[in-house]
């Protein structure tokens, strides 16, 4: 039995379909390079900078912060870096930090002037962490937390 309705519906289907095929065909079969011939064969992830750091997030609370809050150490990259902890109440109150970096031979962090730290790498490659803990007036307040690796 012919339905002159399903007979419709059938070739909107088949020229939907022969529609998208072509459309994938033809998006398939054009290359990028023959508009840019330097950007044959690079994929949009490999022209990203390796300097580029994928962990942006920092953990911290109560207002403290570290800046930056992730230090690298690579055989091109092996000096001490200066770090800054900031508090919500600028210099009232106090920080103390405890860290897994220096028994562990990776780095060491010490205390500069002004809320600034020093971290200096070690003779063992890894990774570790410092915490610095905020107190104001005998109560922690605040945390944040510095990621330290050492690739050297």
């Amino acid at each position: 039995m012919f339905n002159p309705r399903c007979a419709f519906a059938q070739s909107i289907l088949t020229i939907i379909a022969t529609l998208a095929a072509a459309s994938v065909i033809a998006g398939c079969a054009g290359s990028t390079s023959q508009f840019n011939p330097a950007s044959a064969g690079v994929s949009s992830q490999s022209s990203a900078p390796a300097a580029i750091n994928p962990d942006t997030s920092c953990r911290n609370a109560g207002g403290v912060r570290v800046t930056p809050c992730r230090v690298v150490f690579t055989p091109s990259s092996p000096n001490a870096q200066t770090v800054t902890v900031t508090t919500p109440n600028g210099e009232k109150g106090k920080i103390v930090e405890h860290d897994t970096c220096a028994v562990a031979g990776i780095a060491t962090i010490a205390q500069a002037p002004s809320g600034q730290w020093t971290v200096t790498p070690g003779s063992t490659t890894g990774n570790c962490h410092a915490r610095f803990n905020y107190f104001n007036n005998g109560q922690k307040v605040g945390w944040a937390v510095l990621r330290v690796q050492n690739m050297i």
